[in-house]
């Protein structure tokens, strides 16, 4: 998931423009739409379906195995899974309105240099509050063989029947992705329930 040249590009737009105004008190981000002009090709929407889609191929590209660890209302569990289930639990990622072309149409986008991680943070917010997908953010980490998305975060709310739901889902490229699910009915107690899906060794015990 690397932008060798048109994120270079961003980056050093970013970067002179966050100099030039350093000095401007209560100027703490810097967005693409304050920077110079760029064309629209290098400031367009990340895909960030396609590359969910590019990570999964990444991982069926190798047997290594996929840890689930699940926890509903405080109780634990994991297992072992094969990639189809693994598919099948990042479909709540694969969003219509993540598409590239409902995406450019529904959501605007605002950029900034996060100076404490060094890494550059895409904010896609909805046009329209009534969607579930409420906030969209890809992280990129700079580096001199091509800026890498690290980090795909999206915020969701819907109803279903008298039932509040809430999703706070992370993906972390290469790693894992976790989806923390809070539903509050009208009536009854509320559930949280947090579901973590690891193909990265490293990260089976965390």
């Amino acid at each position: 998931m690397k932008f060798p040249l048109a994120f270079l590009v961003i980056l050093l737009i970013i970067t002179s423009s966050c100099k030039n105004k350093a000095g401007e008190p209560g100027k703490t981000t810097t967005t693409l739409q304050d920077s110079a002009r760029v064309s629209d090709s290098a400031i367009s929407y990340l895909p960030i379906a396609d590359l969910i889609r590019q990570d999964l191929q990444h991982v069926d590209s190798f047997a290594g195995g996929i840890l689930k660890k699940s926890t509903i209302n405080g109780k634990k569990d994991s297992v072992f899974i094969r990639p189809p289930a693994l598919h099948e639990a990042a479909r709540a990622f694969l969003l219509p309105e993540l598409e590239t072309t409902s995406f450019r149409r529904s959501f605007t986008e605002n950029s900034f240099m996060d100076q404490s991680t060094e890494q550059i943070q895409f904010i896609y917010t909805p046009k329209d509050p009534a969607v579930s997908v409420r906030n969209v953010v890809a992280y990129i980490t700079p580096s001199g063989s091509g800026d890498k998305v690290s980090r795909i975060y999206l915020e969701r709310e819907w109803t279903a029947g008298d039932t509040l739901i809430q999703q706070k889902l992370t993906w972390k490229t290469n790693q894992y992705f976790y989806i923390i699910t809070m539903r509050q009915p009208k009536q009854g107690a509320p559930s949280t329930s947090i579901e973590k899906l690891i193909w990265d060794p490293e990260h089976f015990g965390d």
